[in-house]
């Protein structure tokens, strides 16, 4: 099937301004929108974040976890390379990281926390049945912690409420949280040899928990009641902790029911949501690859505002019956642009992105600081070799495509205010997957955000605004004004290729970079901008208020 598209867009005049806030009263844009997820998976753990005992890293690589002691004995080296890119201080600005949770699959669903902890040499080797594996346990809670210290990102477990029981869950949280003199807390000492407790603020209740492929698959209203009296004993334990519970698309029967039942009981709602995947499986998207992926997450742009009117309707019913609620937000705590074709489990989930992926996620940064005042987090699944930015042989990583639109939004799109901007006139009509994207949000060819950062000890501001053109062929001319700043410098990342299929390799892994031009004040005005067909451009404007 090939889709028509218009033969040009709509020029368009675009005035913003760092007076006009969208959401100048709610908190600036949270760098959680930019955490990462770990999986058992493939090459995510062992070869990814920790050496792999297999095909081992050179010593220079690698930094030393073992140290010869009864704490640390047997424990794999970390390697330096993807600490250097993934750390909260590292190039990507990591700040938190999900673990021991996985999709589609059931990882956490049978997974026994105290198969982790202790001498690693001593720890059982489990079947592993979310991929038809095995798992050594050689990087478990304290490892995964003291990875979290490293890297200064927050730490957010998963708990298994498939073959898990609540006094397992009662002990994880004891284990790492506990301060007391009691037999848990004790036990983290004495594995860790350190005294105070690992204060893990986010645990998720289970994980997709209404999938058919997870070990104990429930019923939405079985899920709901389980995990009311798990949220209530975990509390007792440590009243301090965020619980997230386990949604689906945040627009399902499932979230509707999930919801009623805990909204007075956690402080999060978890969303999943790929773009691409399984889009094969649907006839009538068939032969449209590209449209699938570059207007395929507006699906998760309109699930977010769903979920969130969803929150809202429960609430204002709760109120009437005089029932307390709590805030909460939504946890978008798996999302990628993923396709399974390309990516297949028996091959590890390892994705070699293309130029139009990176368009494709794109769309996803851009709906996720669109949408930011309702997300509590955002989790890119996942972080290492398995449907992610960054890989890595024994020997080398490589930055993808995607990496790079990763890095502008990680470092510049947090902090600020986001900027209200006008919608362009050019909506796409034609078919993409999911189908009800065009009954319920027709997106448009320019998809843009913006956001702008102040100084309250000076004049200096900052816009950042991203711009991503999804259609194949036509450019777009873009008149931007600046009002209420004078414009002291301009500069502009641009990502294009005239080979769609076009990615980053470890034999040339730099053939797809931005190209950065910087313009003064003088060279930049009255100028239109042209956006080249299949592009996308992050500009900032730098200057001082009026």
């Amino acid at each position: 099937m090939v889709s028509s598209h218009p033969s040009s867009l709509t020029s368009s005049r675009l005035t913003v301004s760092p007076l006009v806030l969208a959401n100048l009263n709610s908190e600036p844009v949270s760098e959680l929108l930019y955490s990462g997820f770990l999986e058992h998976v493939g090459r995510c753990i062992y070869g990814g974040i920790v050496d792999s005992p297999k095909h081992p890293s050179p010593a220079k690589l690698l930094e030393t976890t073992d140290h010869g002691d009864e704490v640390s004995k047997g424990r794999l080296g970390w390697r330096k390379d993807v600490v250097d890119l993934i750390g909260k201080k590292g190039d990507l600005e990591v700040p938190m990281l999900r673990e021991h949770a996985d999709s589609p699959g059931n990882f956490v669903s049978n997974y026994h926390w105290e198969d982790g902890i202790g001498p690693v040499d001593e720890r059982p080797r489990r079947i592993e049945l979310a991929w038809l594996s095995d798992e050594s346990n050689k990087f478990g809670t304290n490892e995964f912690i003291d990875y979290c210290r490293r890297t200064e990102c927050e730490p957010y477990i998963c708990l298994n409420m498939g073959t898990g029981t609540l006094n397992e869950a009662l002990a994880w949280l004891e284990y790492c949280n506990g301060v007391g003199d009691t037999h848990w807390a004790n036990l983290r000492r004495k594995h860790t040899g350190r005294h105070e407790p690992h204060n893990i603020k986010y645990w998720g209740l289970g994980n997709e928990m209404w999938g058919p492929w997870q070990v104990g698959n429930l019923k939405a209203a079985d899920y709901a009641e389980r995990a009311r009296i798990w949220a209530h004993g975990l509390r007792l334990v440590d009243p301090t902790i965020k619980l997230v519970s386990c949604g689906r698309e945040g627009n399902d029967e499932w979230d509707e029911v999930v919801l009623k039942a805990l909204i007075g009981s956690v402080d999060m709602h978890s969303i999943h949501f790929y773009s691409t995947l399984s889009q094969e499986k649907v006839k009538e998207v068939r032969g449209l690859e590209y449209e699938n992926n570059v207007f395929g997450p507006a699906a998760a742009d309109r699930s977010i505002q769903l979920c969130k009117a969803m929150i809202n309707k429960i609430k204002i019913e709760k109120n009437h019956q005089r029932v307390e609620t709590r805030p909460i937000k939504v946890a978008f705590d798996e999302w990628n642009v993923w396709d399974e074709v390309k990516a297949p489990g028996s091959g590890g989930l390892e994705q070699s992105y293309d130029f139009t992926d990176m368009l494709g996620f794109v769309a996803w940064l851009n709906l996720l600081v669109r949408n930011h005042q309702d997300l509590g987090l955002a989790c890119l699944a996942q972080t290492v070799n398995v449907i992610s930015p960054v890989m890595t042989r024994p020997d080398a990583v490589l930055k993808q495509v995607i990496y790079y639109p990763l890095r502008l939004f990680s470092r510049n799109m947090k902090g600020g205010h986001t900027l209200h901007l006008p919608p362009t006139a050019d909506v796409y009509n034609g078919v993409t997957y999911p189908l009800w994207i065009q009954e319920i949000c027709p997106p448009s060819y320019i998809d843009t955000c913006a956001m702008a950062h102040s100084s309250p000890e000076s004049k200096k501001i900052s816009i950042r605004l991203s711009i991503l053109n999804r259609h194949p062929t036509a450019d777009w001319t873009l008149d931007l004004r600046v009002d209420d700043m004078k414009v002291e410098g301009v500069e502009v990342h641009e990502m294009w290729s005239d080979d769609l299929s076009a990615k980053n390799t470890f034999e040339d892994p730099e053939r797809i970079l931005p190209q950065v031009t910087k313009y003064s004040a003088k060279e930049w005005a009255g100028k239109k901008r042209v956006v080249r067909a299949h592009s996308w451009q992050f500009i900032f404007v730098e200057g001082t208020k009026l």
